[in-house]
């Protein structure tokens, strides 16, 4: 009988990734680009990322919620999104905070962020009258800081539009009250 000899090449980790593996990042990715594709307009316009890839969200975010065309436009997204190993999706989107899916009054935040952003002392004095214990000062400067940033007109991040947005999120769960609509003209 033959002697058996070691085998020394499944002793070392393989070099490759598993095929188990790479498919669950795809479909990681793809929940993801699903997840990102239901977001608010202003969120989305936040996010950083190339433009070929921002292009089929685009199109995919007009197409019919629950379609086929959807989903196969969100599957060629995500295989877009594969090509591009510097952009981290994820990360900006755990930035951003809830989608609308998860918080229903991401919309309206977005909406009451816009009003402050276009209206002026107004707007500031109506919320503060409906959630009394604003700190006024501090929101004023916030909605002073997001209409300089607003004006600039880049696709950048807008770091002070998300800080006014945080702070009119925890300023509204803190209250525990409901937004109005005349807020969100």
């Amino acid at each position: 009988m033959a002697e058996q000899q070691h085998f020394e090449g499944f002793d070392e980790a393989p070099d490759e990734e598993s095929r188990s593996a790479h498919k669950r990042e795809a479909q990681a990715l793809r929940k993801l680009v699903d997840k990102i594709a239901d977001l608010g307009d202003q969120s989305f316009k936040a996010l950083v990322m190339p433009q070929e890839v921002t292009d089929a969200f685009i199109i995919a975010r007009k197409l019919k919620a629950k379609s086929d065309e959807r989903r196969r436009q969100l599957q060629y997204v995500a295989k877009l999104a594969r090509r591009y190993d510097d952009i981290d999706l994820e990360q900006q989107v755990n930035m951003l905070g809830a989608s609308s899916k998860e918080d229903p009054n991401t919309m309206r935040l977005e909406k009451l962020r816009e009003s402050f952003i276009k209206g002026g002392i107004e707007v500031v004095n109506a919320f503060c009258s409906l959630v009394a214990d604003t700190d006024r000062n501090k929101l004023r400067n916030l909605v002073k800081k997001a209409k300089e940033e607003a004006s600039l007109d880049n696709e950048e991040a807008k770091p002070n539009c998300r800080a006014l947005f945080k702070f009119l999120k925890t300023e509204i769960n803190r209250a525990k009250v409901e937004i109005p609509q005349e807020l969100l003209k």
